[in-house]
């Protein structure tokens, strides 16, 4: 036997050719690998090529996994794709950070002193350092915000600053990014990825770690609120909703900072006060930490057709009985022009010289300024004054042709105060694993500053985006750009043990009643959809074994039935007299039409809309199975049942094992089991004759649902065992019946045990008793006596199973009919109680407001 040879380890960079005119960041000038990148590679263990292979293999599965995502605009709709991020960090040496450390803290403080200027006294404005066509023409300056600008106030919390390295290993602040700054969250998460996927290298590396800022953060955040002495605050996390291309981190980073996710349905004022609607009534909201830009934050006062902000926001910022962090307004100060200024600001407002500096930028209302752009138009880059939405609209001068130079050129004599001229920044490059080796890409590194202890932080990390092809033109996410973890190197010594926690022990506990109303109306729905989509996966994957049963034959009326009770299920229209051939053509075609409104695909849809809308209330593990079920929902074959079941059925024990029966969980769970109970009324009626309908889809804000839709079909007096069989079979109470009555296939039994048996989990009983349960420990606050009449009704279905008798019930057909229809009216009853008493946000009298 011959021994193995082993393939010699491969050369990570066989493939890295670094530009002779750009700053490298792995090599130096003179051709060496720069210091903190030789100890990487050694960290990487003695074949780095197949560690980062195996590492590049773990980050994308991690991706996957954990469903990271962000939503990427198609014209005027949105798709969700998965986060694109690069295995290798990039990584910033000491000496690097203390530069761009001191200068971004500094530049924080200059930015917070302007704002605060602007929408104050203006002295900066009267002074003419900074040019009022600049602001004052600037479409996001707000006018109505003019007065928040209050001496010692922060305006600015956070901040983000988008810099690059020139040929000459130079920063430069590319732009700020102040009003809704993003990518805080996304940064934490690839850090906590390219952890995993790295560990050899990040537990040995001295890497600056992360909690300490988030702390800080924390703390900061609850020094903002106005009450925050002997009071503990309450904060929200605003958003603008799960069609925002950053909806992912605004979860995550709720989620992971323990605050409620809301959006601007969720919050109302009154009396210059914030409150979050909850399912307890109105609770005084004391800072808002904002991710909606500020022209979308008040309808009333702002932009009036904006349906993500809160009317009355402005006039309570105004009142100082809430804090906005980041201050309204901001928008303002991200335009291009006002770079070119900060340097004469930096010493006009602090008396010191701007450490870092921001790219050559000329401002073309200045007319010396204006001359230089139009004299360099084939170098620079000329761009808009101001912010304006959608793609970039930035102008390389020398890739445009003379024809369009000179239409150019027209354009910024026409309107000078409207463009910027900048030199382009030949960004420098750092490694990238792309295709399997080490290659240079040009970068653009974002950093993040926060108001903390009385000053400003820089956190020890950031988001660093490239784009694959190389092209440092375009780094945008929007435009197929990719991800960076930033790892900030310490010079020398181990990772500080953690600080025990300084947050106080009020701010930790939950509030139960603090459950917002919207979220509770999601989770409710998502009960229902679960339990509806799982139902009717279960009922079609139970056909086919069902329909070739031996014993089928002996009673071929109950295929019909079945088929029909399927088709019934998902409103589909079923022709009179139809066969059962033309029955099982029209199942098949059911399943997929998203026109009707209870087909699979209909409700997988439903379900997979809530399931986004509560994710943050949701563990990682749920977050995959939506990315699954979002996968079955964009298949272009149908929804398969047996592809959905194994998913559903996780869900389902994520929703049973996982959560914490607080609050919200009971929201859910009351869904769910209103759901079920109303299905297995439906069955037993189909099966053995009646008139329940299929169960409805979520009716609008205030809408009765009608409790009695068109009949079932006839069926036999007397049914028969197949039939008993089929009903248990569908109602998951087969196996469990058995095992209970030993084979005893009677009409009595079936019922009692399908009705009013305690110990089957199945049951009706066992289902009122368990809403009753859950009902029982909703708040009462907002309007106890609905809540009682509401907890009243649960409390009539509890006694009317309880009481019931199967015998008498099977005796007499139109008792039958009766407990059925009535079961089916309490049911929806309970559903429409619920909505009005918690769901529909309307100002109830006497509603409590703390």
């Amino acid at each position: 036997m011959s021994a193995a040879v082993s393939s010699p380890p491969a050369d990570p960079f066989a493939a890295y050719a670094a530009a002779d005119d750009r700053h490298d960041e792995c090599f130096a000038a003179d051709g060496t690998v720069r210091p903190h990148w030789a100890e990487f590679l050694r960290l990487l263990g003695p074949d780095p090529a197949a560690a980062l292979r195996s590492a590049h293999a773990a980050c994308q599965r991690a991706v996957v996994e954990q469903d990271v995502s962000m939503n990427v605009y198609a014209g005027e709709r949105s798709a969700v794709q998965a986060w694109p991020l690069d295995v290798v960090p990039f990584l910033i040496a000491p000496d690097d950070w203390a530069v761009l450390s001191a200068g971004l803290r500094q530049r924080a403080r200059l930015l917070n002193e302007i704002f605060r200027d602007l929408y104050g006294p203006q002295r900066l404005l009267k002074k003419g350092t900074l040019p009022a066509a600049l602001a004052l023409a600037n479409p996001h300056f707000l006018r109505p915000c003019a007065g928040l600008g209050r001496p010692k106030d922060v305006m600015l919390h956070t901040c983000a600053v988008d810099l690059a390295r020139s040929p000459d290993g130079q920063w430069w602040v590319l732009r700020d990014r102040i009003d809704a700054p993003s990518g805080l969250g996304y940064s934490l998460q690839n850090r906590i990825i390219t952890r995993q996927s790295l560990p050899q290298v990040f537990n040995r590396a001295p890497v600056e770690r992360l909690y300490d800022f988030f702390r800080g953060f924390r703390t900061s955040v609850t020094e903002l609120s106005p009450h925050r002495h002997g009071i503990d605050p309450r904060v929200v996390f605003l958003t603008p909703g799960p069609a925002n291309e950053a909806y992912f981190e605004h979860a995550y980073l709720a989620r992971y900072l323990g605050y409620p996710l809301v959006e601007g349905a969720d919050l109302t004022t009154r009396d210059r006060q914030v409150f979050l609607r909850t399912v307890g009534g109105l609770k005084r909201v004391d800072t808002v930490i904002r991710r909606v830009d500020s022209s979308f934050c008040d309808p009333l006062e702002l932009h009036g057709h904006s349906l993500l902000g809160v009317p009355g926001l402005v006039n309570a910022a105004h009142g100082q009985r809430v804090a906005v962090a980041n201050q309204l307004g901001g928008g303002a100060l991200e335009t291009n022009g006002l770079l070119a200024f900060l340097a004469p600001l930096a010493r006009e407002v602090l008396g010191e010289k701007l450490q870092l500096p921001s790219v050559a930028t000329w401002w073309c209302g200045h007319e010396d300024a204006r001359e230089t752009v139009l004299g360099r138009l084939d170098s620079l880059v000329v761009k808009p004054t101001f912010r304006l939405p959608g793609p970039s609209t930035s102008r390389f001068g020398q890739l445009l042709d003379a024809a369009q130079r000179e239409k150019l050129a027209a354009e910024i004599r026409a309107r000078p105060f409207a463009y910027c001229g900048q030199e382009r920044v030949h960004l420098g490059t750092t490694p990238s694993w792309t295709d399997g080796a080490l290659r240079p890409v040009p970068f653009i590194l974002r950093l993040f500053v926060t108001w903390q202890d009385g000053d400003y932080r820089v956190m020890p990390g950031g988001l660093t985006r490239f784009h694959p092809d190389g092209d440092d033109a375009i780094v945008t996410l929007q435009q197929g750009g990719i991800t960076k973890d930033t790892w900030v190197l310490r010079s020398g010594g181990a990772d500080p043990a953690p600080l025990p926690p300084t947050v106080p022990l009020a701010d930790q506990v939950s509030r139960a009643a603090d459950t917002p109303s919207r979220l509770a109306d999601n989770l409710f729905w998502l009960g229902r959809y679960l339990e509806r989509t799982s139902q009717l996966t279960r009922l079609l994957g139970k056909l086919d074994p069902l329909l070739r049963d031996e014993i089928a034959a002996l009673d071929p009326a109950v295929a019909g039935a079945a088929i029909r009770l399927l088709l019934d299920i998902q409103g589909a229209p079923i022709p009179p007299g139809a066969k059962l051939e033309e029955l099982d053509t029209l199942l098949d075609a059911s399943i997929d039409n998203p026109a009707l409104p209870g087909s699979l695909a209909t409700n997988l849809n439903h379900l997979i809309r809530n399931l986004d809308q509560a994710k943050v209330r949701l563990p990682p593990e749920a977050w995959r199975c939506l990315r699954l079920l979002r996968q079955a929902a964009d298949s272009p074959e149908p929804p398969a049942a047996l592809e959905l079941a194994p998913h559903l059925a996780a869900l389902e024990a994520i929703v049973n094992e996982t959560l914490a029966h607080d609050l919200a969980w009971r929201f859910l769970m009351l869904g769910r089991h209103l759901e079920r109970g109303q299905q297995l009324v439906f069955l037993a009626r189909h099966l053995l004759g009646g008139n329940v309908a299929a169960p409805a889809p979520a009716p609008a804000a205030g809408a009765s649902r009608p409790p009695v839709p068109p009949p079932a079909p006839a069926v036999p007096a007397v049914p028969s065992e197949f039939r008993l069989q089929s009903l248990l079979h569908f109602a998951d109470s087969l196996f469990s019946y058995r095992t209970t009555f030993h084979g005893m296939f009677q009409p009595a039994p079936v019922i009692a045990w399908l009705f009013s048996a305690p110990e089957n989990p199945r049951s009706l009983r066992f289902l009122a008793d368990q809403m009753d349960q859950h009902l029982a420990a909703l708040p009462d606050d907002l309007a106890p006596r609905a809540v009682s009449a509401l907890r009243a009704t649960a409390f009539r279905l509890v006694s009317r199973v309880r009481l019931l008798d199967a015998a008498a019930l099977v005796a007499a057909p139109g008792q039958s009919a009766a407990f059925f229809n009535e079961s089916y009216a309490t049911l929806a009853e309970i559903s429409d109680r619920v909505t009005q008493v918690y769901f529909t946000h309307a100002e109830t009298p006497g509603a409590r407001t703390t």
